[in-house]
């Protein structure tokens, strides 16, 4: 007599997805609805991170750098014909990638391109940081330092110091030098207090 025998199927191990959104598809979405006009998001490693709502030391802080930094633009032609201040703009760093920095200086040339401003645009950009240290840090930093974003400032209110990131290399800056409340930051051959910059 013949012996019947039960074969066993395994269920297949569940495979972890995590699909990768481009820049254009975040444009697509914002036409579909999906994101509200006034929703302020992030591109990173093409995934989307929701910027957390502004507190209010975060927002005087962005303003003391937008006005400190626009003064020394507009005093001098050379400067005011070849840059602009961005406050809260996206910038294009490559498909996967468009973040948005507190504070950017870039070139006016990026017009051009009827694109936020790509890489060769961007003179410095400018974090300031509460609860998104952390993400500042390790998340945002490297992708700047990939595609050699010259200069970034990390402002970190928690410990009431700049960051001031330099000299690309990889996903890395080869170079970070902290500049405590009492020091001073040079710009455009121009001197700018820390202790201005974080109204402490």
């Amino acid at each position: 007599m013949a012996v019947l025998t039960e074969n066993k199927i395994k269920p297949k191990k569940t495979e972890n997805f995590r699909y990768k959104f481009k820049v254009k598809d975040i444009e697509k979405m914002y036409q579909a609805g999906v994101f509200r006009e006034d929703e302020k998001i992030e591109l990173l490693n093409g995934e989307v991170y929701r910027l957390s709502p502004i507190v209010l030391r975060h927002s005087i802080v962005v303003d003391n750098i937008n006005k400190i930094l626009n003064r020394i633009i507009l005093q001098d032609e050379e400067l005011n014909n070849t840059y602009t201040v961005r406050v809260q703009n996206p910038v294009y760093i490559d498909a996967g990638n468009l973040p948005e920095p507190d504070i950017s200086i870039v070139k006016n040339d990026y017009i051009k391109d009827k694109q936020h401003p790509k890489p060769k645009y961007i003179e410095l950009i400018i974090e300031v940081s509460d609860t998104t240290l952390e993400k500042d840090r390790d998340l945002k930093l490297p992708i700047y330092a990939k595609k050699k974003i010259k200069q970034v400032w990390i402002v970190d209110l928690s410990s009431n110091q700049i960051e001031v990131y330099t000299n690309p290399y990889k996903n890395e800056y080869l170079n970070m030098k902290i500049y405590p409340i009492d020091k001073k930051i040079k710009i455009f051959k121009r001197e700018i207090s820390v202790k201005d910059i974080l109204n402490v």
